[in-house]
């Protein structure tokens, strides 16, 4: 890929000396048909290492790629550190790196050496003080993380880089230390140092820090520059909760004037657009395979990293790249079910209760299944403690008629992600445990406790329709 990058480079400037626009685009859209055709090879290739090719993980895959392609185009088109503005980085369309159903990702590209101004505007936010929920609502995401990162995760179509430290965070700011006024607007400033007299939220976009692999010690800390700001924003009363009122500007050159694209530059985008796009597809199958090990015991230690109808403990994230962090713990496994079985997780809080948690179930795309027409995740309001002071989430493709049903969509494997935040820090010794049960779908109500409720027809109805009214609101387009 990288080779031909380059020689597109070449014929792009070698274009450029003639001075024929329409020779020059061209070269560019055929590098992106190519590159695309290489994304393609992702999907199937048995190098690349694919799911299984089934009718739907096949249908799915095409939509896959076509998501990685919308986001980019608009990611190379529009984003500039210039004149920056909030994509949503993830959508109903374009899903990745097994997103977090619960989550409205946003993500602008910056320059470091530029100084940025975030300003929002919020609504009751009595959670982000006190932990409480509050009223019925409008009211705030249960919590807003804001980040500056070095670079997106899965540029190189190389596994390597994860050990290369490309994808750093280096700073970041949550709704829990955010200074807001008593009108409910706060802003935060973005610049490789904080202004002079600044006392308000910062963060910077420059950082020493250090780079080690999980097996190696710390190396000396150097001097990393972050390219991009993310947001998110993470729902769990999805019927109260709404979406910031947020905007970006750079402040060190106002009033400047986007210049128009040229046919160089646009030959270049399409260039790169095609390279991204299939360097993402290869990368993210080769962390499901190697990294995650979905498939089996990659490494070869014994164990694989993602427990099959199990749920590893919550932990701070094995790949601190990118956006991930940010005082997250994860606990992950993969489900694989035939229609007549269930599995349930029973995760014991142990008397913490965190601010935010959530669960949700993945393709083998690293896509969070739809969990607009599906109750296909669960966060914190939707699915309270039972009376031993534990969740009960039940995985399965028929739904048992419980509370806490998980519905794997018709999918038979997967992956499950479950997601904690805690407003303090907490001793590893207190984290949650986990343990797992496999049943006949008919007989999970044999396995919880009397009190979890059961669930009506008409009532799941009722949920789904619950939630496709706050995907609505949370992606719409106006």
């Amino acid at each position: 890929m990288r080779i031909w990058v380059l020689l597109v480079s070449g014929l792009i400037l070698a274009c450029s000396a003639e001075e024929d626009p329409q020779e020059r685009t061209r070269v560019g859209w055929d590098a992106l048909v190519e590159s695309l055709q290489e994304a393609r090879d992702g999907l199937d290739s048995t190098l690349a290492f694919p799911p299984e090719p089934t009718d739907r993980n096949m249908a799915e895959g095409y939509r896959y790629l076509l998501g990685h392609l919308a986001r980019v185009i608009e990611s190379e088109t529009q984003q500039d550190p210039d004149f920056p503005y909030f994509q949503r980085s993830v959508s109903m369309l374009s899903k990745w790196t097994i997103d977090n159903a619960d989550t409205l990702y946003l993500q602008a590209r910056i320059e470091p050496e530029g100084r940025y101004r975030i300003r929002g505007r919020t609504k009751d936010r009595t959670q982000w003080e006190t932990g409480e929920r509050g009223g019925p609502g409008p009211k705030v995401p249960r919590l807003v993380i804001f980040q500056t990162i070095t670079e997106l995760i899965g540029q190189t179509g190389d596994l390597r880089e994860m050990g290369e430290c490309r994808n750093q965070t280096l700073a970041s700011i949550d709704s829990f230390d955010l200074q807001v006024d008593p009108d409910g607007r706060f802003e935060l400033i973005l610049a490789a140092e904080r202004p002079e007299g600044y006392s308000g939220n910062f963060l910077p976009t420059q950082a020493a820090l250090s780079c080690a692999s999980a097996s190696e010690e710390p190396e000396e800390t150097e001097t990393r520059q972050a390219r991009f700001v993310s947001v998110r924003e993470i729902f769990s009363d999805w019927e109260a909760e709404e979406a910031l009122e947020l905007s970006i500007e750079r402040i060190d050159q106002p009033g400047e004037r986007r210049p128009p694209h040229t046919s160089d530059a646009m030959a270049e985008k399409m260039a790169r657009i095609g390279e991204r796009v299939a360097n993402q597809v290869w990368f993210w199958n080769q962390l499901h395979e190697f990294g995650l090990e979905v498939d089996g015991d990659r490494n070869l230690d014994g164990e694989r990293s993602m427990p099959v109808n199990g749920l590893n403990p919550p932990r701070p994230p094995f790949i601190a790249g990118g956006v991930a962090g940010a005082r997250q713990l994860y606990g992950g496994g993969v489900f694989e079910l035939d229609q007549e079985q269930a599995l349930i997780l029973r995760v014991d809080l142990r008397g913490q209760e965190p601010h935010y948690v959530g669960f949700h179930l993945s393709n083998l795309w690293g896509e969070s299944l739809d969990q607009a027409s599906y109750v296909s995740s669960l966060s914190g309001a939707q699915l309270a403690t039972a009376e031993d002071g534990a969740r009960y989430y039940v995985v399965s493709a028929r739904d048992p008629g419980v509370e806490g049903w998980v519905d794997t969509t018709g999918q038979p494997k997967g992956t499950m992600t479950l997601r904690l935040v805690y407003r303090d820090e907490i001793d590893p010794e207190s984290l949650p445990e986990v343990s797992a049960r496999l049943t006949p779908v008919d007989d999970v109500k044999d396995h919880l406790p009397d009190a979890v409720a059961s669930v009506s027809a008409e009532q799941r109805r009722e949920e789904i329709a619950r939630r496709q009214a706050h995907i609505q609101r949370r992606y719409r387009q106006y």
